[in-house]
């Protein structure tokens, strides 16, 4: 596994076993390093927690490129939205770093947000449709950040069936 892997896998062990985002020092000492090197990969705690933002960012990004080439962006936005238990530990970490970040969210977050969009709306051939869904996955999305309880699956595909389905023509 790359060291940056290693350093970062050791940033969301640490933050989910402390409930903390860690110390540098915290993560040189997980991965056996010290802050210097630490700093070697990431020159900056900035870096660091951009580098957390990014990877997060990434999974996500993989599953809608998956999901969108299956035809099923809308849906996956939607469950990908609603972390279960395992999830809300990357979460938890993902938020830290957002809280820590000073320049706000990298420019990547809007970009990949846009292009998801973009496919739900690709999908449901309707944009107005594709950003109700897009905005009731972040709702999903920041109640979980806020309950710290996943919502319901059956919860989820209600929505899902009534949010991603194509209308019965002459019904709206």
């Amino acid at each position: 596994m790359e060291q940056r892997e290693r350093i970062l896998n050791a940033i969301q062990a640490l933050a989910v076993a402390n409930r903390k985002l860690p110390s540098i020092l915290e993560v040189a000492e997980e991965v056996g390093l010290t802050k210097q090197g630490i700093l070697h990969y990431f020159p900056s705690r900035r870096a660091l927690d951009a580098a957390v933002i990014l990877r997060a960012l990434s999974k996500v990004d993989d599953a809608m490129m998956e999901a969108a080439a299956a035809g099923s962006p809308a849906a996956t936005y939607l469950r990908l939205s609603s972390p279960d238990e395992e999830d809300q530990a990357a979460v938890m970490v993902l938020v830290a770093a957002l809280r820590r970040e000073e320049t706000g969210l990298p420019p990547e977050v809007g970009q990949a947000v846009t292009r998801w969009q973009g496919m739900i709306a690709e999908e449901l051939g309707d944009p107005v449709r594709a950003e109700v869904v897009r905005l009731v996955g972040d709702g999903l999305f920041g109640e979980a950040l806020i309950t710290a309880v996943p919502p319901a699956a059956e919860r989820v595909e209600r929505l899902v069936a009534h949010l991603c389905t194509a209308p019965v023509r002459g019904r709206a």
